[in-house]
């Protein structure tokens, strides 16, 4: 009986290392199919924004929860993109939390544990929000003195100093010599009513 087993599970595991591998190869040639009800049930849990002229409409499906950051009570905007795994995000400081509602008919679990942040007077939002790229000349529109924001700027992007190209043996061999971008910012304020530096807005957070 024991040598069965072991003969049936060296069996299982030689079609695991020989499937395995297969079904991996074969999704990064063809891709991997996504079922019609998969895209829809990511598009109504995706997070996302509207503007109006008195603030910002804030939607979290997944709470079921709508918040609005009304445009008076917004203190600081903070950009950051350190371009690691971590996502890009705008973080706003506000001098009141934001006001919250939840819809007619919640999941019960969010009933029973309602949005956790429910008295926070910051607001994160990521970059895979919902009309996220719309935040920069929404915030220019309705907030005085906000400083620009290119959401394409890469850190790895720069300027190519030299080039050498040399043949030997039939081989052709290219050396490139790059400056890196220094003039990029992974952290940058948009907006301070009190017109702090990062570092200033930093400080006085931890206090």
């Amino acid at each position: 009986m024991k040598q069965d087993v072991k003969i049936i599970g060296a069996y299982i595991v030689s079609t695991s290392f020989i499937l395995g591998p297969g079904i991996i190869l074969y999704g990064l040639i063809f891709g991997f199919s996504i079922s019609e009800k998969t895209i829809k049930k990511q598009a109504e849990t995706q997070e996302s924004l509207s503007f109006d002229n008195n603030g910002i409409i804030y939607k979290l499906p997944l709470f079921d929860t709508t918040e609005f950051i009304g445009w008076k009570t917004i203190e600081t905007v903070v950009y950051t993109n350190y371009q690691s795994d971590d996502n890009a995000q705008f973080i706003f400081y506000l001098t009141k939390p934001p006001i919250q509602l939840m819809t007619e008919n919640p999941l019960w679990i969010n009933r029973i544990f309602p949005f956790a942040l429910r008295n926070k007077q910051q607001v994160t939002i990521m970059d895979d929000c919902k009309n996220f790229q719309e935040l920069p000349e929404k915030l220019q529109t309705y907030l005085a003195n906000t400083n620009p924001v290119n959401l394409t700027a890469d850190y790895r992007e720069a300027r190519l100093i030299r080039s050498k190209t040399t043949v030997k043996n039939n081989t052709i061999k290219t050396e490139e010599y790059w400056k890196p971008n220094n003039n990029y910012q992974r952290e940058k304020v948009i907006y301070d009513k009190y017109n702090r530096t990062f570092e200033e807005i930093k400080q006085a957070k931890k206090a």
